[in-house]
């Protein structure tokens, strides 16, 4: 069973994914809800996550670096986690430290918000 956490300042957002997530029983899924973004690490250690969604809506074009720092430390920490941003597909900023970041393999993909649910489950489901 795979254990996907969702890493957002945004509680709806985050509650709302938690309970589609949940409804499909199909799924292999332990999903855990991370609304801390400075407990985040910790958690993710403890729950020995396999998949990062991690939510950088809320990172301006001076918090831009918070994102790659993170990601860097849980590879430090679990070198076999997935990682998935979570970018708007309008902000240009976070689009391009996206790029770069799996240009560096920071992290494994990024996927769009106006990507559909289905795409998202199976980005996920991909990773082994």
């Amino acid at each position: 069973m795979k254990k996907i956490a969702f890493i957002t300042k945004n509680k709806i957002l985050g509650q709302s994914f938690a309970a589609a997530i949940e409804s499909m029983n199909q799924l292999d899924f332990n999903f855990y809800l991370f609304l801390n973004s400075d407990q985040a690490l910790l958690d993710a250690e403890i729950f020995e996550i396999d998949i990062a969604l991690i939510d950088v809506m809320d990172c301006n074009s001076k918090q831009t670096k918070m994102p790659l720092l993170f990601c860097e430390k849980l590879n430090e920490k679990l070198p076999n986690c997935h990682i998935l941003l979570l970018v708007s597909q309008d902000d240009e900023v976070n689009r391009k430290m996206a790029t770069k970041a799996k240009k560096k393999k920071l992290i494994d993909d990024f996927v769009f918000y106006d990507a559909s649910l289905k795409y998202l489950i199976s980005k996920m489901t991909s990773f082994n």
